[in-house]
């Protein structure tokens, strides 16, 4: 099982953890593995949205509200957001999550779920893909019609979540917390533990991991009321835990804290919980019984998630200082007993059953917009300008062919170009004989035996194309990716360019991760070496026909190399 979430908030993560334990728990032989989503998309995704919303918060929450409200009624905003998610983050989340290999996939955050729904839906996931909602609204990013299974808290999710995704894909489990909210915990016994009066009431003022919210003014008003201690929790908001400290530093029955891992003993303790944005914390509450009032309200989903929490009867609304304290009193004369959660089907259990749901993309659609996608370039000339080796030398300007290495070793780096159909292997143990190193660049990917002879002789395989037809450059991004992926090679590797590259190669190439091999020193049965072409650093690619002339251009190679006193290696040996 790989879970991925997210540091945007704690409530991201709390149900990973949650996640986590009740896997670990189930009987099952269950390995869970626990990611940053947002970090395996990349730092620049990362800082985009971790970072940007944290700044938006603190500094101009207005405009994060604004753009929630974009995001959630005009479709040209979900889909440039969407878009834009998917443009940085696919291919990097795609390669982490095929490098582990999980047998499911689950998302607890919604940006990372938009990205996720859409690697599944284009195929390029294969594994069943899940994702947690927490919250009552926002279900327009929550809900992908890409995952299969949807973990929603609320029964009142499932009608929303199953508009968007479809019928089946809601399922109502029990909440995403940790096993601590569920343990019968009596409340004299929490006190004690906090060092909390046994008599009076507690109020628990929090603004979530981020310590976001109106938390000052909430603590100054409830410390008007008579034998009650007030506990803020300013979460990792380190700024305003030291301003609330120095605030309320003479006021015993204030106590501050930063980020904390007592919060099952406290919503024990507490008659009622100050919440300012909602989430999982008021599911901790709920299954403790707390009554959660809802004050100093940030901006965006927070706010109308907890609205409709209050519509639903989960949560009371404070607007104003006044009805603050009314609720709280309210709240403490309500104190009921822990909700009973169990009856519910627990998010494991979902897990490890989640169906194979959604249906991805038809291939010949996928098919048919690659191609629409390579007609629109023709337009307008484009057809002449892609296909033609006329302009190269333009292209050249974006693509910078491999043709010298930088070093200070006595070392060339040696490619070998092999013929359509030919043996490698003979070619293999042959560059062994003369005791040289080398890329072998084929068209078609060699069997695993010779791969293997490969890596036991110090050689290495890399792509190479051949010259293109009129149209065949559009596939040059498919054929790489393709034969990149069976070689096992990096996004980022070295292939063998034709004699006359078309453009429409070069820049498809770099699209799919390659850099051309041009070589300063191209030899072949026709074209002898030049000693005075040789020094070190030099990109020899030599070009083999027949296999008699060959093996004397191997030999004739490796005399004039030892001549010289330089090393043949594999590009990437030079270039390292």
């Amino acid at each position: 099982m790989l879970i991925l979430t997210a540091d945007v908030g704690e409530g991201h993560a709390a149900a990973a953890r949650a996640l986590r334990e009740q896997l670990e728990r189930c009987g099952e032989p269950v390995d869970v593995e626990v990611i940053d989503g947002l970090a395996a998309m990349g730092e620049r995704l990362r800082s985009i949205v971790s970072d940007g919303y944290r700044t938006q918060l603190r500094v101009a929450p207005r405009s994060y509200s604004l753009y929630y409200w974009s995001l959630e009624h005009l479709a040209p905003m979900r889909w440039l957001t969407t878009l834009m998610l998917c443009s940085l983050g696919a291919s990097a989340l795609r390669r982490e999550i095929l490098r582990r290999d999980p047998d499911v996939v689950v998302s607890t955050y919604p940006a990372i779920t938009v990205v996720l729904s859409r690697l599944r839906r284009r195929r390029q996931i294969d594994v069943p893909t899940v994702a947690t909602i927490t919250d009552m609204t926002g279900l327009f990013f929550w809900a992908q019609r890409g995952i299969d299974t949807h973990l929603v808290m609320y029964d009142q999710s499932v009608r929303d979540v199953e508009r968007i995704a479809g019928p089946g894909s809601a399922q109502v489990v029990r909440p995403l917390i940790s096993a601590e909210f569920l343990a019968p915990r009596e409340r004299g016994a929490a006190r004690a533990a906090l060092d909390l009066p046994a008599a009076g009431h507690v109020v628990v003022v929090s603004g979530g991991g981020w310590g976001v919210g109106d938390l000052e003014g909430a603590v100054d008003q409830l410390s008007q009321l008579p034998d009650t201690t007030i506990v803020c929790v300013a979460g990792r908001n380190e700024a305003a835990r030291e301003r609330l400290a120095e605030r309320f530093a003479a006021d015993r029955a204030v106590r501050v804290l930063g980020f904390t891992d007592r919060m099952p003993d406290l919503l024990a303790a507490a008659d009622v919980l100050v919440h300012s944005t909602g989430g999982v914390t008021c599911l901790e509450a709920m299954a403790r019984g707390c009554p959660v009032v809802s004050y100093g309200l940030p901006v965006g989903h927070a706010k109308l998630n907890t609205r409709a929490m209050a519509e639903h009867e989960y949560v009371l609304v404070a607007d104003s200082p006044r009805t603050l304290i009314e609720h709280v009193e309210r709240g403490c004369a309500l104190r009921s007993p822990a909700a009973a959660l169990s009856a519910a089907l627990d998010a494991a259990s979902a897990v490890l059953e989640a169906p194979r749901r959604v249906i991805p993309i038809a291939r010949w659609r996928l098919r048919l917009a690659s191609v629409a996608t390579a007609l629109l370039l023709t337009l307008g000339g484009g057809v002449w300008v892609m296909s033609t080796d006329e302009l190269d030398a333009a292209a050249s300007v974006l693509v910078h062919p491999v043709a010298k290495v930088a070093t200070s070793e006595p070392v060339v780096a040696l490619v070998v170009r092999m013929p359509d159909g030919a043996d490698a292997a003979n070619v293999v143990r042959r560059l062994g004989s003369d005791e040289l190193e080398a890329s072998i660049a084929t068209t078609t990917v060699p069997s695993r035996a010779t791969l293997a002879l490969m890596r036991r002789d110090g050689d290495e395989s890399i792509p190479a194309i051949s010259r293109s037809s009129v149209f065949g450059w559009v596939h040059t991004s498919s054929i790489l990716r393709r034969d990149a992926r069976a070689l096992h090679l990096h996004h980022h590797f070295f292939y063998l360019e034709p004699s006359d590259p078309s453009v429409g190669q070069l820049l498809l190439a770099r699209t799919a991760g390659g850099t051309p091999v041009r070589g300063s020193v191209a030899v072949d049965s026709r074209t002898p070496l030049r000693a005075g072409d040789l020094d070190r650093g030099s990109v020899i690619v030599v070009t083999l026909a027949d296999a008699r002339a060959s093996y004397r251009l191997l030999d004739r190679l490796a005399h004039t190399l030892r001549a010289h006193n330089l090393v043949a290696l594999p590009l990437s040996d030079v270039a390292s």
